[in-house]
């Protein structure tokens, strides 16, 4: 068998996959799958929030007062999630953030998402939705906080020891507080951020509007929108 000339053959670099991309590849299959996961969700609960009126429906001053408390948690999932990515967004992973939100506890975007998540549940005019959510929160959830967990425990070792043993990992502890006299962020990735905080208040309001057909006389002497 004759040996193969290689001699011409041109051997190019492979191309920079640049940050992002490296990330998303360092991540554990739970963690890529998060996002399609909870669009999935979002969907079953919009299902079941079409069949709402035979779940635990709430009418009148009840159903006022839940819109209330629903869209003022909405507003403070936004804020919340806002003002963590602040400190978080260019920096995720490759630094260990411990002040702002972060020095009250770990994972201020989860705790945050999780106010935004159950203001759009009282929204819905029901009781069934917040219970499913906060449900499925506590079940899901934990798995994508030990997974990043465990990537920042090889990234920043005894550091990020000492960091977990004062701070608690989801529950803010308000003593804890600290945040630096000058902070920089990067524009591009924060205005991303942002853009994907702000849909808690949009959904929470539609929610409303939605249960509200329920109520509707031409909807209710039809037997319910199926």
């Amino acid at each position: 068998m004759s040996a193969v000339d290689s001699s011409n053959v041109q051997i190019r670099p492979m191309p920079h996959l640049g940050a992002g991309a490296v990330e998303y590849l360092g991540l554990h299959a739970i963690e890529r799958r998060r996002r399609p996961l909870t669009m999935l969700f979002g969907v079953c609960m919009g299902f079941l929030l079409l069949d709402g009126d035979h779940h635990w429906p709430v009418q009148g001053w009840t159903r006022e007062l839940l819109f209330v408390a629903g869209i003022s948690l909405a507003a403070i999932g936004t804020l919340g999630r806002t003002w963590s990515n602040l400190f978080i967004s260019g920096y995720k992973t490759k630094y260990l953030i411990q002040t702002g939100p972060y020095s009250m506890c770990r994972n201020p975007l989860y705790f945050f998402s999780a106010i935004g998540m159950l203001g759009i549940g009282l929204c819905c005019g029901n009781l069934a939705i917040p219970l499913v959510m906060t449900i499925s929160f506590a079940i899901y959830y934990p798995w994508i906080i030990r997974s990043e967990e465990s990537r920042l425990a090889a990234a920043h070792g005894d550091e990020f020891t000492a960091y977990c043993r004062r701070t608690p990992a989801f529950w803010p502890q308000l003593s804890h507080y600290e945040e630096p006299e000058a902070y920089t962020m990067i524009p591009r990735i924060m205005r991303k951020n942002i853009a994907d905080a702000y849909w808690f208040i949009p959904l929470a309001a539609l929610a409303h509007v939605v249960s509200g057909w329920h109520l509707a006389p031409w909807l209710t002497a039809s037997g319910g929108l199926w």
